[in-house]
C-alpha cells in the first residue's frame, strides 16, 4: 500500500503561486489585446487587398478595351492606307495617260503647222 503525503503549502508558497498567477494573467490581458490589434490589422489588409484587386481588374478591362480599340483603329488605318496608295497609283496613271495625249498633241501641232506651212508655200507659188 503506498503512504500518499499531503503537505499544505505555505504562506511563502502562496503568495508566490499568487504572484505568478497574477503575472500570467497579465501576460495573458496583453497577449489577447495584441490578437485584437493583429486581428483589426489583418481585416484591414484583407479589406485593401480586396479593393487592390477590384482596381487591378478594372485596369485589366481597361486595358482589354485599349488594345481592342487600337487594333481596330491600325485596321482602318491600313485600309485607309491601301486606299491612299491605290488612289496614287491611279493618279500616276493618269499623269501618265496625260503626258503621253499632251506629246501626241503636240506632234500633231508640229505636223499641223508643217503642213500649214507646205500649204503657205504652195499658195506662193501660185
Amino acid at each position: 500500500m503506498a503512504l500518499i503525503l499531503f503537505v499544505l503549502p505555505t504562506p511563502f508558497l502562496l503568495q508566490r503561486l499568487r504572484d505568478i498567477s497574477r503575472k500570467k494573467s497579465a501576460e495573458m490581458t496583453r497577449l489577447y489585446s495584441q490578437v485584437h490589434w493583429l486581428g483589426q490589422h489583418n481585416t484591414g489588409l484583407v479589406l485593401q487587398s480586396v479593393d487592390a484587386n477590384t482596381k487591378m481588374t478594372d485596369l485589366e478591362a481597361r486595358r482589354q478595351a485599349l488594345e481592342e480599340e487600337l487594333a481596330r483603329t491600325a485596321g482602318e488605318r491600313d485600309v485607309q492606307r491601301a486606299a491612299a496608295e491605290q488612289k496614287a497609283q491611279e493618279a500616276e496613271a493618269q499623269t501618265a495617260e496625260l503626258q503621253g495625249t499632251m506629246t501626241a498633241f503636240e506632234l500633231k501641232e508640229a505636223k499641223l503647222q508643217c503642213k500649214e506651212a507646205e500649204l503657205h508655200d504652195k499658195e506662193a507659188e501660185l
